[in-house]
């Protein structure tokens, strides 16, 4: 079962203005990768990028080891859009960040699509933009970190 392809250059633009960012700037700013679920089997195939901003080894994992870093108030919209996504063919979107040390966030974007199979299986496919940099919150302002 497989979607329809949709071009690169179409897909980062289309991310770049759910974001709010220039499409030419999106990639300086952002790690940008595909991924994909296989419904039967409940794996996620990440990029390499996209595995190691999540601290996953590898780039096969599951629901669970994705959202790990996430901050935690976001797991039940991130776990409801993919189950959303994973019962009914759809588009889906949500934001979030990982939290990859106290006092630090990096924002994370994802996009995707499902075609799913009279119960028995089917296929999401999506798009990460994950900030390349980190910032810090404290209870006053954030700043960019290198």
């Amino acid at each position: 079962m497989a979607l329809k392809p949709i071009t690169t250059a179409t897909r980062l633009s289309t991310v770049a203005e759910l974001i709010g960012i220039d499409p030419h700037e999106l990639e300086d700013a952002f790690v940008c990768e595909e991924w994909s679920a296989e419904l039967s089997t409940g794996l996620l195939r990440l990029g390499p990028e996209t595995a190691r901003l999540h601290d996953i080894a590898g780039t096969r994992c599951g629901i669970m080891d994705l959202i790990q870093l996430y901050e935690p108030s976001d797991w039940p919209k991130v776990l409801l859009a993919l189950e959303e996504a994973a019962t009914i063919s759809t588009t889906f979107s949500f934001a979030t960040t990982i939290r990859p040390g106290p006092d630090l966030y990096r924002p994370v974007f994802c996009f995707g699509q499902s075609e799913t199979a009279d119960g028995a299986g089917g296929i999401i496919q999506g798009t990460f933009a994950i900030a390349r940099l980190c910032l810090e919150t404290t209870s006053a302002k954030r700043d960019r970190l290198n």
